[in-house]
């Protein structure tokens, strides 16, 4: 196939082009009509690339869904997958195609995204959970060890499991060699790879997921490579599987598609094969000379490269100056006009992508810098090191699909103990799930998620007033 060709972007180009009189959805029959204020934010041809399900090509009788087909096996072609489909609910929306089809258990990490765990109330197995394990100087989840998964594997009978690769911090696993023993007991590998769909793209990445024998792979093409926010690409190599994913999709995904998300797809997949290579290399180049002009500024400590594989994510912290990451990130935001992907405690996450340049890369140093100076000068203390001593995974009283969608109640935290949460508790980032819809609230969990509300430790699901959401008492679940 020619992938220096975008079918679906032409086609949905050359009905804008044709200027066809539309009798047919959307509302705004493709002309900005009274909406001028939308039209000059999005420029005069956004309106004419939104029919909602036209094209123009006799090749594929104006028919979008075969236009589609071929996008996507161009896709599945360069990716190196037998089949693909373009997404419009993200990554999110990709892991639900794949796990729902699932009727029995799922092995996941602990710090799974919410999207695998809904996912996993969608399906009909339930999850088993890998306890998340740190880094205990820079508290921040590492990825499940073979070991990990051997015993959990030898210790339940798993359908299927998800692996996230990398991690948002950049973290990766021995993902060959954990996929090779999944597969030798029959357990089809998923990937989460919402954080890694540039990996194709330079040997001085990680292995994709596709090329260390997954099964499934979600990308978010949107977040590390160029396309709109909203858009993904799902890669399998088990027709089998895929046609379970298809029928997922059918269910799932709206009947009425947006055409420019799509095309943008297509365009962006052509673009990457003609020049990925080299836009990589370009990316890998601002990345590195961040992290040597970022490492020379006194009190900035950069995220060490054993915890790394990913080196465009500037990972770094000022904690020696006293600063939490939650700091910097709103004094770089309100003095200096710079929004980072997302901060902790500790640590400050800034992503170096395609759309990158040297002006980018040099306001973010220069920031960095002017801040590290300014603290040096008013002086203050570093940060105490706290010693995290994350609870133990707590008791399963039901699972979680059913958990979900039972009655709740609100009470306070301090009232929880031996109640059943009806909801996440996710001290948010990194992210990692204390307790999950179905477990039985510990003495360790409430003292835990009091300590993180101590010290501003933001926790989602936890509601004001420092109250949770519990199940309604059912004797045989829980007590009071």
């Amino acid at each position: 196939m020619k992938q220096d060709t975008a079918p679906f972007w032409t086609a949905l180009k050359s009905y804008q082009e044709k200027g066809v009189i539309p009798f047919h959805t959307p509302g705004h029959k493709l002309q900005s009509g009274p909406f001028s204020t939308i039209e000059s934010a999005l420029g005069p041809g956004f309106f004419a690339l939104d029919p909602s399900d036209e094209i123009e090509d006799l090749a594929f009788n104006h028919d979008f869904e075969l236009a589609l087909k071929r996008a996507e096996a161009l896709a599945a072609e360069l990716f190196g997958a037998q089949d693909t489909l373009f997404l419009v609910n993200g990554t999110t929306g990709g892991l639900h195609y794949l796990v729902m089809p699932t009727t029995g258990p799922v092995l996941i990490p602990r710090f799974s995204h919410q999207a695998v765990y809904s996912a996993l109330i969608l399906g009909a197995g339930g999850g088993i959970y890998l306890p998340a394990s740190y880094d205990l100087d820079w508290h921040i989840p590492l990825p499940p060890t073979i070991s990990q998964v051997t015993e959990a594997l030898a210790d339940k009978d798993c359908q299927a499991m998800v692996i996230t690769h990398p991690t948002y911090y950049g973290t990766v696993s021995d993902l060959t060699e954990i996929i090779e023993l999944a597969k030798s007991q029959g357990v089809r590998v998923f990937v989460d790879e919402a954080h890694g769909g540039h990996f194709l793209f330079s040997e001085e990445l990680p292995a994709t997921g596709l090329e260390c024998g997954a099964h499934g792979v979600v990308q978010s093409t949107h977040k590390t490579l160029g396309s709109f926010t909203q858009t993904s690409m799902l890669h399998c190599n088990d027709p089998v599987w895929f046609q379970k994913v298809k029928e997922a999709q059918s269910v799932l995904q709206t009947t009425s598609p947006s055409l420019v998300f799509f095309g943008v797809l297509d365009e962006v997949r052509r673009i990457l094969a003609l020049q990925g290579c080299d836009l990589m290399g370009q990316t890998l180049e601002l990345a590195y000379s961040c992290k040597k002009h970022l490492a020379r500024i006194p009190g900035v400590e950069l995220l060490p490269c054993h915890l790394q594989a990913d080196p465009t994510k500037i990972v770094f912290t000022l904690r020696d100056l006293g600063l939490t990451g939650i700091e910097v990130e709103e004094i770089l935001r309100k003095d200096y006009n710079i929004q980072v992907e997302l901060s902790d405690y500790y640590n400050v996450l800034a992503l170096v992508t395609v759309g990158d340049t040297v002006t980018s890369i040099s306001k973010l140093v220069e920031a960095i810098q002017d801040l590290a100076s300014r603290r040096t000068h008013l002086g203050g203390h570093k940060l105490p090191h706290y010693r995290l001593e994350v609870p133990h995974l707590p008791p399963s009283r039901l699972n979680l699909r059913d958990a979900f969608f039972q009655e709740k109640e609100e009470i306070p935290l301090a009232k929880a103990i031996g109640r059943v949460s009806g909801t996440f508790l996710t001290p948010y980032p990194p992210g990692v799930p204390v307790i999950v819809p179905g477990e039985e609230f510990t003495w360790e969990i409430v003292e835990y998620l009091t300590w993180c509300s101590t010290i501003g430790w933001p926790v989602r699901g936890l509601m004001a007033g420092e109250k949770v959401r519990v199940l309604k008492d059912y004797n045989h679940l829980c007590r009071k």
